[in-house]
């Protein structure tokens, strides 16, 4: 039974929301609510706890093949394009730990299963979406979508994928079996209440080429089905019953979108020079393995940073080495020869496991992360490298070292490294003796010493997300400074092209992997400051080579000399706008 909803909506209203894959969708609305059950309403005791636990073992058995007739589904469409998130989703299911709380759960309080899998699995996903770190947060949906799934098995309640016409799907959340579930060819486009660009069905909608939306306004209780909508999927517009005129505004657009996305893939696979004929390297970001596969169709030269902290935080507990040398050893493989540079756990700030390792900390930010937390636990640290090195021997591995900030640091990680690799010999386990040690830039005190510390690596990645946090002492999560959080501010840009030139003298790679190597008129700065080396998000990609295309080196030198005489953060970004605007056409839908 439908909820009650407010009255229609008549007139056009525009709204805005976040967008998570690129596209114009136009079409009317379909409701979608997989889920209408009101777990409060269901009887609180029950008398026969056994009957409970063995419908509770039923339901995640019909769970689990619901999950693995949706990735073969997935598989015999896409390939393995999705498997991954397949994989991770049905992981929970497989979680002792996990299960046995919610066995002990019926078991203690004599209640449902339905009850206990929404209580446990509420409280897992509260933990997740307190999380400040916006990856980490996007992981709740994962278990508030177990939740549903396991409720309605439970209950005997399936759910309809229908669609009967093109339409554009609106949903709380959508988990990755219902993207894989409604028929491709009918979606125009998903609009959700719920949601990020790291959530796994903002990753495959971009696979798959959908244009979606999070509202934030939980437009799937309040718009009807024979609703009109146009999202946007480049500024995040959600425009309800649109005027004609506005229809002929966003069809024209949808058209010009298509005839440049079909240019921009056109001559993907060509290599990535400027007009003078200077080779750049772009190279992408991933977060967990099923990212590979977007990395290779988009043509990256390899994986510039591989976060591991995913198959921590998923597991709420330290995973074996065995487990980790799987998973980096699926990554690299698939890479097939191109490099993999692999950031050891990069803990704590923003990204806490539920252990009893972690303290309660007043600016988690300035404290117990990264390779502090690493160095004062040993045996976690030789673990993750016990697991890399033996994984280096399936291609070209990198290790990178998260949050240095003195060469003490560096020294202490390569005597660990040293031990580790002895270890291994010991063992008779192969591993890559040359492998590479880089450490990011992204503390002030790095890129001071940045120069020192190039005699004791053989990499720099430049993180710029943080590097700028640090420098202008502001939270990039804090909302009430977000509008001054900006990395054209001067002071960062003369600490990345110190790290840059510190490189270049003593001759080691530098690469720059955060958000701001993709933006476009952050790429002609970057090149004239040095730098040839770029790694972003696999789906940057792309528009970055047409960017670079479009660039002449010697422009771009002269293009950083101009700024560096500037003082203030809009003149330099307006500059840097105004560079890229003469020079490339379509600079909309690169953003």
């Amino acid at each position: 039974m439908k909820n009650n909803k407010t009255k229609k909506i008549k007139r056009e209203i525009v709204l805005k929301g976040l967008p998570t894959s690129p596209g114009i969708g136009m079409g009317p609305a379909y409701i979608f609510r997989p889920f209408q059950i009101n777990i409060a309403e269901l009887e609180s005791g029950v008398e026969d706890v056994e009957q409970e636990l063995k419908l509770f073992d039923r339901a995640i058995r019909k769970v689990k093949r619901q999950l693995e007739n949706a990735q073969r589904s997935s598989e015999l469409y896409y390939q393995d394009q999705f498997s991954e998130i397949f994989e991770s989703q049905k992981a929970f299911l497989q979680d002792s730990i996990l299960l046995n709380e919610i066995k002990q759960e019926i078991q203690r309080s004599r209640c449902s299963a339905a009850q206990a899998v929404s209580k446990i699995l509420s409280e897992k996903s509260e933990y997740f979406i307190n999380l400040e770190n916006r990856y980490f947060r996007e992981r709740a949906y994962d278990i508030i979508d177990l939740k549903q799934k396991l409720v309605n098995a439970l209950l005997g309640i399936d759910v309809d994928y229908q669609l009967s016409s093109p339409a554009i799907v609106v949903a709380e959340m959508l988990s990755p079996a219902d993207t894989i579930n409604f028929n491709r060819n009918l979606i125009l486009g998903f609009l959700t209440d719920k949601g990020g660009r790291t959530s796994h069905a903002a990753i495959m909608a971009r696979g798959l080429r959908i244009p979606a939306v999070v509202n934030r306004y939980n437009l799937s209780h309040i718009l009807h089905d024979d609703d009109y909508l146009i999202l946007d999927g480049f500024t995040g517009a959600i425009i309800i019953n649109p005027t004609e005129e506005t229809k002929k505004r966003y069809e024209q657009k949808r058209t010009e979108f298509k005839q440049f996305e079909s240019r921009l893939f056109q001559d993907i696979e060509q290599p990535t020079v400027t007009r003078d004929n200077c080779h750049v390297h772009l190279l992408a970001n991933i977060e967990f393995a099923h990212e590979v596969s977007d990395a290779r169709i988009n043509q990256a030269e390899g994986i510039g940073l591989f976060r591991t902290e995913s198959l921590f935080i998923e597991k709420q507990t330290m995973p074996s080495e065995e487990q980790q040398f799987a998973y980096y050893k699926q990554v690299i493989e698939q890479m097939e020869g191109r490099e993999v540079t692999v950031r050891v756990l990069d803990l704590g700030g923003d990204k806490i496991l539920p252990s009893n390792e972690y303290q309660l900390e007043s600016n988690p930010f300035l404290g117990w992360r990264a390779i502090r937390f690493l160095l004062d636990r040993p045996n976690i640290f030789k673990t993750q490298l016990r697991a890399i090195l033996r994984a280096s021997i399936f291609g070209k591995v990198k290790i990178l070292i998260p949050m240095v900030s003195s060469v003490d640091e560096i020294l202490k990680v390569k005597e660990i490294l040293k031990d580790v690799q002895q270890e291994l010999k010991n063992d008779k386990k192969e591993f890559d003796p040359h492998i590479k040690l880089g450490v990011m830039i992204e503390t002030p005190a790095a890129a001071i010493l940045a120069e020192t510390m190039a005699n004791y690596v053989d990499f720099f990645s430049i993180g710029t997300n943080d590097l700028t946090q640090y420098v202008l002492a502001m939270d990039r999560t804090n909302e009430m400074v977000s509008k001054s959080f900006n990395t054209f501010n001067p002071a960062v840009l003369r600490f990345v092209e110190m790290s840059i030139k510190a490189a270049h003298k003593k001759n080691i790679e530098v690469t720059l992997c955060g958000e701001f190597a993709a933006f476009p008129e952050a790429i002609p700065l970057l090149l004239g400051m040095g730098l040839r080396h770029f790694s972003m998000n696999p789906f940057s990609i792309a528009g970055a080579k047409k960017v670079i295309r479009s660039l002449n080196l010697k422009e771009c030198e002269l293009l950083f000399r101009k700024i560096r005489k500037m003082h203030t953060t809009q003149e330099i970004e307006r500059e840097c706008q105004n560079f890229v605007k003469e020079r490339i056409q379509d600079l909309e839908y690169l953003k």
